[in-house]
């Protein structure tokens, strides 16, 4: 049976030694538990963990129990209610993530079903192309990706000879330790970037242009993203700083997107905006959160909503290595999903 019995929550630690809240959802013969990732530093993340855990208990537990786990979008909404705010300000958003992904986990727990498969049905076959965040200057963080991937491991290798082949973390050494590296595994190799200043729109196009750039996640007016939508080929142009701040979702801007889960709240919001963003003709990339947990849901996220990519952090080695169990339990009926911009 899928109805829900209980709702725990407890204090968990994530990377950097920040604080969060961890669910546990317990049906009647299933289990989830997630803990929820956070993209801010707040001042107080001690006390807003020790508040979250208080809203679960004494308020969002007992709504829940005689829920069927099944019914993600009730389950999704009734937390909406719940919080009877606008942007999830009184529970929290993170609160809310941890709530509803653990209720999927029950569900698939119960069904016997890896969690990709729960959210994704029967023909979810579709694997995304890892990105994975490996360096950084004052000007960039850097990003490695292979665009024949054929293997999910082929990004960690072409990490490893980046490193090999540059003497220090500069736009240029990494470009060329990038081609380097391209020609010693026999697979094109390119760098991605996200931009930590703004800069001149001349000075960006010419950095696409000279440097190997695969993607870009630029900061700046809608000018720029339409500059280099409309001065570039094959580039994707990742458009997070003007859906945040202008909330503009328009393939004539950018033709990719960093989604982070956390920013949005219950898996149905991000279901909803996965969606949207497809229907554009956009590319979601599935992200991880600055403060992140070892738990291994990301990938499965990632598989089950059929996101073309999903961006790592280097030491992200347990989500690395779920996509890679992902990859092995789909065998053949596996593919890489095409990742062209």
């Amino acid at each position: 049976m899928t109805v829900i019995e209980n709702v725990v929550g407890r204090i968990s630690v994530l990377k950097g030694g920040k604080y969060s809240v961890e669910i546990d959802v317990i049906t009647t013969s299933g289990f989830g538990r997630f803990a929820a990732p956070i993209d801010e530093d707040p001042s107080l993340y001690i006390v807003e963990a020790h508040r979250a855990v208080s809203e679960v208990d004494e308020i969002i537990g007992p709504e829940l129990i005689g829920f069927d786990s099944q019914e993600q979008e009730l389950i999704d909404s009734y937390l909406w209610e719940i919080d009877g705010t606008e942007d999830l300000s009184h529970i929290g958003a993170n609160t809310a993530l941890a709530v509803s992904v653990a209720v999927a986990k029950a569900a698939a727990n119960v069904k016997k079903v890896p969690l990709y498969s729960y959210i994704g049905g029967t023909f979810t076959t579709e694997l995304p192309v890892p990105m994975l965040k490996f360096a950084e200057d004052d000007n960039f963080e850097y990003i490695v990706l292979v665009r024949d991937l054929m293997e999910i491991s082929d990004v960690v290798d072409a990490m490893v000879k980046i490193k090999e082949n540059s003497r220090e973390v500069a736009l240029e050494g990494l470009s060329k330790a990038s081609e380097l590296a391209g020609d010693e595994l026999g697979v094109e190799v390119a760098l991605g970037l996200i931009q930590k200043r703004k800069m001149k729109l001349e000075e960006v196009l010419r950095t696409v242009e000279d440097y190997n750039i695969a993607y870009i996640k630029p900061l700046g007016e809608e000018e720029l993203f339409l500059e280099l939508i409309a001065g570039t080929h094959g580039i994707f142009v990742d458009g997070e700083y003007l859906f945040k701040t202008r909330n503009i979702l328009d393939r004539r801007y950018y033709n990719a997107l960093s989604i982070k889960p956390i920013n949005l709240g219950t898996l149905t919001d991000l279901y909803n905006l996965i969606n949207d963003v497809k229907s554009e003709r956009i590319a979601p990339i599935l992200a991880e959160a600055k403060y992140e947990s070892a738990d291994e849901a990301l990938p499965h996220l990632a598989v089950g909503f059929k996101c073309p990519a999903i961006m790592f952090h280097e030491g992200s080695l347990v989500k690395i290595n779920e996509l890679i169990r992902i990859a092995e339990d789909l065998g053949e009926r596996g593919r890489i999903i095409t990742f062209e911009g």
